[in-house]
């Protein structure tokens, strides 16, 4: 009877969901997943991993969080539990991978120890550890996903376009920059910035961040990042804009009216020619011009004196 009694206490004490699942901190992190699954993006955040998704041959830098390494520190760097790059101040040491696959894509921020990954492959996806020594030890942890996708869209000039985030409601702590081209121009961010080149033509979406490009030309033909970072997630996505010059039939749109006009004043002359010989103001001689004579009324002409040709 004692032990109905404890399990039944158990029962109560236990908060379980209606599908029959122990709620656990991972629950109430429910929303910051929900709001990116329709890009099948999962956010581990109860474990204290922060996420990162790029696409390849973007450059991601992972952060140490600390303003300055203090000179006796150690700094390590491990991708799947293998040591990629190690930083110590006080022995002037800073060592990246020369392992294949990374060769000549790290790089140490020597003040901070945040290690950039540049022109980052799908091979690089994985598990990364930080562990700064000191005194005492502490770490942090980052999943890294890359995608080979790009989601490509192709218009003709004049044409408006929406580059969607997938986003449902941004966070007070959000940051969602869009940059244009190789360089990653910076053209709009979700903090009111704005490439005054592109004022007059893009427009950002305040509550999701969406990109609104209006009477798109050539020149904006391209490459354009998304980029979006909170405090357990940076987001890359890649749109490829291919824009095309108006068709044959579309310049018959503003060359046409002027075409048709011409067609209509030589209609009216043609008419008013056609009146004026039905009218008898305008005369024409066929048979003179063939035989190259002016155009002069026979009935007009004297007749030949005869008798004066007979004297």
């Amino acid at each position: 009877m004692r032990i109905l009694s404890f399990i039944f206490w158990v029962l109560l004490l236990v908060d379980v969901s209606p599908s029959g699942h122990v709620k656990t901190d991972k629950d109430s992190n429910r929303a910051n997943i929900e709001q990116y699954s329709d890009m099948n993006v999962f956010v581990a955040v109860a474990d204290g991993v922060e996420t990162i998704i790029v696409m390849e041959g973007d450059s991601v830098t992972l952060t140490t969080n600390v303003t300055e390494i203090k000179s006796h520190d150690t700094v390590l760097w491990l991708f799947r539990d293998i040591i990629i790059a190690k930083m110590n101040k006080e022995a002037k040491m800073y060592n990246t991978s020369e392992e294949e696959r990374f060769r000549d894509r790290l790089e140490l921020d020597k003040q901070t120890g945040d290690l950039t990954i540049r022109n980052i492959r799908t091979e690089h996806t994985g598990q990364y550890q930080l562990k700064i020594k000191s005194t005492t030890e502490t770490s942090k942890k980052f999943s890294v996903t890359v995608r080979d996708e790009v989601a490509s869209v192709s218009l003709m000039e004049g044409d408006s376009v929406i580059l969607q985030t997938d986003v449902t409601e941004t966070q007070g702590g959000d940051q969602i920059l869009w940059k244009f081209g190789g360089q990653g121009t910076l053209i709009a961010s979700l903090n009111g910035t704005i490439d005054a080149r592109w004022k007059n033509m893009i427009k950002l979406n305040d509550h999701t961040g969406d990109l609104t490009i209006r009477n798109i030309q050539t020149e904006h033909a391209g490459d354009y990042h998304l980029e979006i970072n909170n405090s357990s997630t940076i987001l890359h996505r890649k749109f490829h804009i291919a824009v095309s010059d108006l068709p044959q039939s579309s310049h018959w749109q503003t060359t046409g009216p002027v075409l048709a006009f011409i067609v209509v004043i030589l209609s009216v002359i043609v008419i008013a020619i056609c009146i004026g010989i039905k009218m008898g103001r305008v005369k024409v001689c066929l048979s003179c011009k063939k035989n190259g004579e002016t155009d002069t009324d026979t009935d007009t002409m004297e007749p030949l004196n005869t008798d004066a040709h007979q004297q």
